[in-house]
C-alpha cells in the first residue's frame, strides 16, 4: 500500500511539474484570424471529448469498486467471525497433543493474515474511490471551463467573420460590383420612383457641388475626423434625432462596420457615394431609394453626444465633403 501511494504522489508530482512549466495559452483576444480560432475551436473540442471519455472511464471504475467493496466487506465478515472462533477457543487444542495444537495456531496466523489483507484491500478501495471522486470533480471543472472558452472561441469566430463579410460587402459597395436594378414602385415615407440608370442619375449628381443638402440639419458643431484612416465631417447633433440624404440614390449597404458603426451608404450612380456612420438606428434596407433630405436612420440615442460621420466618395477615392456640402 505505501509503494501504491508513494507511486501516485510520484505521477501527481510529474503531472504538476509538467503544468507549471507549460506555456500559458492565448486569450481569445489575442486570436485575430479565423484560422488560428478555428485550431483553437478543435483543441478545446477534442480536449471535451477527452474529458468526457475519462469521466465515462471514471463512472465505471467507480461502479466496479463499489461491487469489489461489497465483495470484501463479506470475505472480511467471514474471516473475522471466524477468527474470533478459533481465539475464543484458547488451549483446548493441547488436549489432542502438540500437533493439533500447531494446527491451531497455524490456523490462527492464517486467519490473521486474511483479516489484514481484507482490511488493506478495503482501505486500497477507499483510497481509490476518494481519488476517482476527485478527479471525477477536478474533470468537472476543467470541462466547464473549457465549454465556456469554446464558446467565447465560437463567438470571436462568428464576430470575425461578420467583420469580414462587412468589410467586403463595403468594399464591393465602393467599387460598384453591387449595383442592382431600381424597384419599379414609389416607396414611402419621402422614397421617390428613379427612372433611367444609375449613370443618368450620376450625371445629375456631379452638378451638385456645393448644394447637397446636410445630413443633420440644425447642427451647431461640424468637424474634420477620420474613420480608418478615410476622412470625411463629423456632425454633432441631437440624440436620437433624424438623418438626412444628402442627395436622390439608392440604399447600397446597411450595417455595421467596423470603426463605422450601424452605417448607410447611399448610391448615386457614376460612382458616387455619400457615407453615414455613427448611426443610432437604420431607416432603410439596400435596394431602397430615396430622395434628397429624406430620414435615413436616426442619431445614436444612448450617449451624451450624438455624432454623425459623414464623407463623400468616387469610388473607393475620399471627395472633400465641405466643398460638396457648401461649408
Amino acid at each position: 500500500m505505501k509503494i501504491a501511494s508513494r507511486f501516485w504522489v510520484l505521477i501527481a508530482a510529474v503531472l504538476t511539474a509538467t503544468t507549471a512549466g507549460a506555456e500559458p495559452e492565448p486569450g481569445v483576444a489575442e486570436l485575430t484570424d479565423v484560422a488560428s480560432i478555428e485550431g483553437a475551436i478543435a483543441e478545446r473540442l477534442a480536449r471535451i471529448e477527452h474529458a468526457q471519455t475519462r469521466q465515462a472511464q471514471i463512472d465505471t471504475e467507480i461502479s466496479g469498486l463499489q461491487s469489489q467493496r461489497g465483495e470484501a466487506e463479506g470475505r472480511l465478515h467471514e474471516r473475522a467471525r471466524a477468527l474470533y472462533r478459533v481465539r475464543r477457543a484458547g488451549m483446548l487444542p493441547v488436549a489432542g497433543g502438540f500437533d493439533a495444537l500447531m494446527q491451531h495456531l497455524a490456523r490462527v496466523q492464517r486467519l490473521s493474515r486474511m483479516v489484514k489483507a481484507d482490511l488493506e484491500t478495503m482501505e486500497f478501495l477507499e483510497e481509490r474511490g476518494a481519488a476517482l471522486r476527485v478527479e471525477k470533480k477536478d474533470l468537472a471543472d476543467e470541462l466547464e471551463q473549457t465549454q465556456v472558452m469554446l464558446r467565447a472561441l465560437e463567438a470571436k469566430k462568428e464576430e470575425l467573420e461578420h467583420s469580414q463579410r462587412s468589410a467586403s460587402l463595403f468594399q464591393e459597395t465602393l467599387s460598384g460590383q453591387r449595383s442592382e436594378p431600381p424597384p419599379e414602385e414609389t416607396l414611402s415615407y419621402g422614397r421617390i420612383r428613379v427612372s433611367g440608370d444609375m449613370d443618368d442619375l450620376g450625371d445629375g449628381f456631379a452638378q451638385m457641388r456645393g448644394e447637397l443638402a446636410l445630413p443633420v440639419q440644425g447642427s451647431l458643431r461640424v468637424g474634420d475626423a477620420e474613420r480608418e484612416g478615410a476622412p470625411g465631417l463629423e456632425f454633432y447633433g441631437r440624440p436620437g434625432g433624424p438623418v438626412y440624404s444628402a442627395a436622390d440614390g439608392r440604399v447600397a449597404f446597411s450595417q455595421n462596420y467596423g470603426a463605422y458603426g450601424l452605417m448607410v451608404i447611399l448610391d448615386h450612380g457614376n460612382s458616387f457615394y455619400t457615407v453615414y456612420g455613427g448611426l443610432g438606428h437604420s431607416d432603410v434596407q439596400v435596394g431602397d431609394w430615396v430622395g434628397m433630405s429624406t430620414r435615413v436612420g436616426t442619431l445614436n440615442a444612448t450617449g451624451p453626444d450624438a455624432i454623425l460621420f459623414f464623407e463623400v466618395r468616387r469610388g473607393t477615392k475620399n471627395l472633400d465633403a465641405r466643398s460638396w456640402l457648401g461649408l
